[in-house]
């Protein structure tokens, strides 16, 4: 199984004085979302903030360029994808789910929403009870088969900036002392610190995606047997970098960050996934 993921994309309106970048909106997102889909997989994610601001014009746009590639799609959301309307009211024009999971024989997927509701104040992760008690049921029930979980917000203290106020799922949600009942291994993927970064703890690795407009790549996450593989596909041109720059520099809520050029190391990384041990029929206590 692959997928491909891409980090926080902030599709933006033209309202509020940027009607000027039309050309270079245009440009960028049809060409980067065509070369997105067009890496072989099996399902393709957003880890959230779609959008700039959730407004009704940037939901309906982006998702006419989303689906007329007709791939499997699924979008977490994320903070910017809750300003400007409820959250039922996004997931309706969405039509994704607030949080699920999919099972595979190989793995099981899981959705999560660490999104606050039109919360200009705050901007960090949260995770209600209700879902809390979702998540132990899917770590419960995906035994020791790997599981990734897709979220936007990352766990407090792992990624980069992850320690840092509004930077994290908040540290009185108790998501790792639910993530380190996972028997087997896990692998976390967020974004919302537009930063690249690998981290581990315990039997969990956490991967944390770059913004779109500052780098133009995809993660490539390949489950098998033996292993979890995470790869990045490089999917910019001069032009793509162009029309990225005056976007970024144009639109409100969000700052350019440039990232530093990584090894290739970086990103090329193997999980290997741990043999089940088969106890024999002789050697299982009997009550």
């Amino acid at each position: 199984m692959k997928i491909a993921v891409i980090g926080d994309l902030h599709y933006p309106s033209l309202k509020d004085g940027c009607a000027y970048i039309e050309e270079d909106r245009q440009a960028f997102y049809e060409a980067f979302l065509e070369r997105f889909f067009a890496v072989p997989a099996d399902l393709y994610v957003s880890i959230g903030d779609l959008t700039n601001f959730g407004r009704m014009d940037e939901l309906e746009e982006v998702y006419t360029l989303i689906r007329k590639h007709n791939k499997p799609f699924k979008h977490v959301l994320g903070n910017h994808d809750l300003y400007a309307m409820p959250r039922e009211a996004v997931l309706t024009v969405t039509g994704q789910e607030r949080f699920h999971m999919v099972s595979t024989d190989e793995a099981v997927l899981g959705f999560l929403d660490t999104a606050r509701e039109q919360n200009y104040e705050d901007w960090g992760g949260t995770m209600d009870a209700v879902q809390q008690y979702w998540l132990e049921t899917v770590i419960e029930e995906s035994e020791d088969r790997p599981l990734l979980l897709f979220a936007h917000h990352p766990v407090f203290s792992t990624t980069k900036d992850s320690e840092k106020e509004k930077r994290c799922i908040h540290p009185d949600v108790p998501i790792w002392n639910i993530l380190k009942q996972k028997q087997g291994i896990g692998l976390y993927i967020n974004g919302h610190n537009h930063s690249n970064s690998l981290a581990g703890r315990g039997q969990w690795n956490f991967l944390q995606l770059a913004a779109v407009l500052d780098e133009q790549a995809v993660r490539v996450i390949e489950v098998t047997e033996a292993f979890i593989s995470i790869d990045s596909v490089t999917v910019d041109d001069a032009k793509m970098r162009s029309h990225a720059q005056e976007i970024g520099n144009a639109i409100k809520h969000f700052t350019l960050k440039q990232q530093s050029v990584q090894k290739a190391a970086y990103f090329k990384y193997m999980i290997p996934v741990p043999v089940p041990i088969e106890v024999p029929p002789q050697m299982k206590i009997k009550m």
